[in-house]
């Protein structure tokens, strides 16, 4: 079967099968990335819609300027470089590089879908910041108008981009997709890791943190709670979807390994060649009577009934290939 992403299979397996077709489709989908990312880049200083303002909702903006609870410079090495810990880990344990390649292409799909998706939204609509009568008035003093006095104009664009929340967001495509990995490592959804709460608060502490983060974008009054539950919605949602593109629903026996790991069926150790769907249409090697125990009498039934009795013990022992299957369960 051709790679339809960047991974899966044994190193060794995958490369001997399609060696050119696996480093084209892996510069393919780092040329995505670098794409996304670059206009991602180009957005954030594109100038967003100027919505008009009414006297009578100045109240909703007029909260205080202050610093961010988590300004970017913890914001990224927080999104970044814990679910980056998690998954060196992962590989420090199994050398496998083959699944290290599926998470870091999924996580970055994820974090360069989120990026254009939250600033096209965030240009498109332009609602302003709860701060953003401070930004407009620096002095406090409002003309009859409503023209802003602010003459910083990085100021004022970044005061109408609150809707949704890019830190929310963010927050959530990285740390949220960290949950759904470790839910499907620690196999927490299937009958393997059922009711093992250590697992289970393992697995929600990302999510936790992703939350709090959001929850502090309305306590320093930079967003609203509609950019923050909108901005935590479009973060979520796109991170379970390219999860999904790489990894098994959580309820699958293998919901641990990549799609591919499982199709090709030599990938790393633990992988269940039984959950292979053709398994059942197999060709099964059968044994000859001399090499059945139960055979043994067989030339004891003169009248015929030994080559019916053969071909019933035929259909009913397993083939060598069935019992080399079963010790990988």
């Amino acid at each position: 079967m051709a790679s339809a992403y960047g991974c899966g299979g044994t190193m060794e397996a995958t490369q001997r099968k399609h060696p050119r077709g696996q480093e084209q489709n892996l510069f393919l989908e780092t040329i995505v990335r670098i794409a996304l990312t670059c206009i991602y880049i180009a957005l954030e200083f594109k100038e967003p819609f100027v919505r008009k303002i009414q006297p009578e909702e100045l109240w909703l903006y007029r909260n205080p300027r202050t610093d961010s609870y988590v300004p970017l410079t913890i914001l990224w090495p927080i999104v970044l470089g814990i679910p980056g810990l998690v998954f060196t880990l992962q590989y420090l344990r199994t050398r496998d590089r083959q699944e290290l390649r599926c998470a870091v292409l999924a996580f970055t799909l994820g974090l360069g879908l989120n990026g254009v998706v939250t600033n096209t939204i965030k240009i498109a609509v332009g609602r302003p910041r709860p701060d953003f009568f401070w930004r407009c008035f620096p002095d406090g003093a409002i003309n009859d108008d409503l023209r802003c006095t602010q003459t910083e104009a990085r100021v004022l664009m970044d005061g109408r981009k609150s809707f949704p929340s890019g830190h929310s967001s963010f927050a959530f495509v990285g740390l949220g997709f960290l949950t759904w990995y470790l839910i499907g490592k620690l196999q927490l959804m299937n009958e393997r890791g059922r009711g093992r709460s250590v697992r289970l608060i393992a697995a929600a502490l990302p999510l936790f943190a992703a939350t709090m983060i959001a929850i502090s974008r309305t306590c320093d009054y930079h967003h609203h709670w509609q950019d923050v539950t909108v901005g935590s919605l479009i973060g979520s949602l796109l991170s379970y979807l390219c999860y999904r593109q790489y990894y098994p629903r959580f309820a699958d026996r293998n919901c641990h390994l990549p799609y591919l790991h499982q199709q090709h069926g030599d990938g790393a150790p633990g992988s269940s060649l039984l959950h292979t769907p053709t398994r059942s249409k197999r060709s099964p090697q059968l044994l000859t009577p001399a090499e059945s125990p139960l055979t043994a009498n067989y030339d004891a039934h003169p009248d015929g009934r030994a080559e019916e009795s053969d071909n019933e013990s035929r259909r009913l022992l397993p083939s060598p290939v069935e019992q080399k299957e079963a010790k990988w369960i």
